[in-house]
């Protein structure tokens, strides 16, 4: 009978260390996490401004002094962001007035325009044609806008830089078309595609996926939205997403991108979708031009350290799809826009320097001059 006690009691006492050990666990797990709330964004700041997120080399070709690379930073990667617009999928999302990048889902990019435009002429295409990592000023359709006004300066034309990230040509062309039915192009005006790093077929973006994700949320029963939201709200813990950063980063060389693609599908879609523009334009006389850019490996002077960015697939993908995407009819080639440049192209794994978007922008220029009314 004692010993029996004296099991209870000591069971008793061990069930209640086990609840309060649970409970200073919890706790901490508590404490932990509002503290990374605190301090994760002041860290982040000090990284930033400690940061050389750019090579000394790149901050000359963009024209940032060294003293801006933070605030530069920020608005071209840290405060970016997306939002959700029907058709479409998602596009740029709209910016205060910065320094460097400014957008308007209405207009754009930001680009010097002139007042009661007489002719428009809209640009359509990835990050390239949207301009990561240069200014506002430093991009395709804003040197295109700069040679139009010293070449055209009696006439009133209007640029519009309508490029967005992950953007390929099937998203561009549906862009298109929600352009013509709020009739914001209208007759005789200039539609331009640059195309080709982006293709992909009709493989799923990050963004389809987590749109995807969402609405499959919508059409759960009540009871069964806690499945779904339970493992959201253990991966929104910013303990575990420092842990999922560190893990990343730790093997983050063992990482490799996968290039392989589907070649037949995504040369049959990208072919299509040069066709469906050339029809459209067609009907409602508009001037319509699908360009094949220049490639980093093909075209340019590029840094393979940058280009890489810890892909050595890189090269392969570019030329393989390259290669691919010339064999595309009713195109207008100008991936040898940047042969003659003696300076660096490409200021990073893809995206181009302010002298190459002007070089490309001429010869842009150089290829629809002769349409030109």
């Amino acid at each position: 009978y004692i010993f029996s006690i004296l099991s209870y009691i000591l069971i008793h006492l061990m069930i209640r260390k086990f609840i309060n050990i649970f409970f200073l666990i919890i706790i901490f797990f508590i404490f932990l996490n509002i503290l990374l709330i605190f301090i994760w964004p002041k860290i982040t700041d000090y990284r930033i401004n400690k940061g050389k997120f750019y090579p000394d080399k790149v901050l000359e070709l963009i024209d940032i002094q060294p003293k801006q690379r933070a605030n530069f930073f920020r608005e071209m990667l840290i405060n970016r962001k997306f939002e959700y617009h029907k058709f479409i999928v998602h596009y740029e999302q709209n910016t205060k007035n910065q320094k460097y990048l400014n957008v308007n889902f209405s207009t754009g990019r930001k680009i010097e325009n002139n007042f009661n435009c007489t002719k428009n002429f809209f640009f359509f295409g990835s990050s390239n044609t949207f301009g990561y990592n240069v200014k506002d000023n430093h991009t395709i359709p804003a040197y295109f806008k700069k040679i139009l006004s010293q070449k055209h300066d009696e006439m009133s034309y209007c640029v519009f830089n309508f490029g967005s990230a992950y953007y390929y040509s099937t998203q561009e062309t549906i862009f298109f078309i929600t352009k013509i039915l709020k009739n914001k192009i209208k007759n005789n005006d200039f539609i331009f595609f640059i195309d080709g790093l982006s293709e992909r077929g009709n493989q799923q973006t990050k963004v389809d996926e987590s749109l995807s994700e969402l609405f499959n949320y919508s059409n759960l029963k009540p009871w069964e939205k806690i499945t779904y939201t339970t493992p959201l709200f253990f991966e929104s813990l910013p303990i575990i997403q420092l842990y999922k950063r560190f893990f990343q980063n730790i093997n983050k060389t063992s990482r490799q991108n996968n290039f392989e693609f589907n070649e037949e599908e995504v040369l049959d879609v990208f072919q299509k979708n040069v066709n469906i523009r050339r029809s459209i334009c067609n009907d409602f006389g508009v001037n319509c031009y699908t360009f094949l850019q220049p490639f980093p490996y093909i075209s340019g002077i590029f840094d393979e350290k940058i280009l890489l960015r810890n892909s050595p697939n890189k090269k392969d993908e570019f030329e393989k799809k390259f290669k691919l995407l010339k064999k595309t009819e009713n195109i207008i080639d100008i991936s040898d826009a940047l042969d003659e440049m003696t300076q660096l192209s490409y200021i990073d794994a893809g995206h181009y320097s302010p002298k190459a978007s002007f070089e490309i922008a001429k010869s842009i220029y150089s290829k629809i001059v002769k349409d030109l009314k």
